[in-house]
């Protein structure tokens, strides 16, 4: 079942290029708002996030014996649909990488806003720190939107993949109070530390393996962001691109989109490799 609402949930987004209707979140908001007056900080997290989960639990269990599943099945695609990313990130990518090929740095810093959380806090001086930024955005969004999501939804079924991406919304929830941000983005780190680290393995398989599988090695029980440890072991798996020093220029400037190209492609075929990887546990 999870090999096939995968391959429906991706038909989706290649069709809407995200989840489309299904990902409003205007119900999480009023419920973050309702709750905004419990006293407790974990309680009110647990209401956040856990509950939610377990009335999908609930619901689930429910509608099990009902026509051979399919119920079940059909509210495992939408839920599925609803915890994948938001936005359409490749639309985003290209504008960006539109504006950054015609030597246009402030166009190519304003799309970069848009997926970038680390250039909204702290900006970039030159072309390299802002290509920088960018280039771990991409691979922690492609990690986010998908890998993350599915890894849950395999492993403890759509239930799971809400919570991951419940809080993800939270940590990103400008509105909510900062202890409550900090405590979720504990969460959302344990959450991520298994699947960036079978991210970075796939990333050994289809790139270049022994530059790649040292770095992994070396991050396997590293601390850091899971942005950084993506961007740290994807770009080992790649060619490399930019010359040291330099950090503007006609020529950095094509090296550097034909950079994120390859990370996007490395993405691609890694999201290949979890594909067969669930068919090949759906048939054991």
């Amino acid at each position: 079942m999870e090999f096939f609402a995968i391959l429906i949930a991706w038909a989706a987004v290649q069709f809407w290029g995200s989840g489309g209707v299904i990902q409003e979140d205007n119900w999480f908001v009023r419920y973050r708002e309702m709750t905004a007056g419990v006293g407790s900080t974990t309680l009110r997290l647990l209401l956040l996030v856990a509950l939610p989960v377990l009335g999908v639990f609930a619901v689930l269990w429910l509608l099990a014996p009902i026509l051979f599943g399919l119920p079940v099945f059909l509210l495992s695609v939408a839920l599925l649909l609803y915890s994948l990313g938001r936005g359409d990130f490749q639309i985003l990518l290209k504008l960006y990488l539109n504006s950054w090929q015609r030597a246009d740095l402030e166009g190519a810093y304003q799309h970069g806003l848009g997926f970038s959380a680390e250039l909204c806090e702290t900006g970039a001086e030159n072309a390299l720190q802002l290509h920088l930024s960018v280039r771990k955005a991409v691979f922690y969004q492609g990690f986010e939107r998908w890998f993350a999501v599915v890894f849950w939804f395999v492993v403890a079924g759509p239930a799971a993949a809400l919570a991951y991406r419940l809080l993800f919304l939270l940590v990103n929830d400008e509105q909510l109070k900062q202890e409550d941000r900090d405590r979720s983005a504990i969460a959302l780190f344990y959450l991520e530390w298994l699947p960036v680290r079978i991210l970075g393995f796939a990333f050994a398989i289809v790139g270049n393996f022994d530059t790649c599988i040292k770095a992994w090695r070396e991050h396997f029980n590293s601390e850091l962001p899971s942005a950084d440890i993506l961007d740290d072991v994807g770009m080992k798996a790649l060619p490399v691109y930019l010359p040291d020093g330099q950090v503007d220029g006609e020529q950095f400037v094509k090296l550097a989109a034909e950079e994120l190209l390859a990370v996007q492609h490395l993405l691609s075929r890694s999201l290949l490799v979890w594909v067969c990887a669930v068919a090949v546990l759906q048939l054991i």
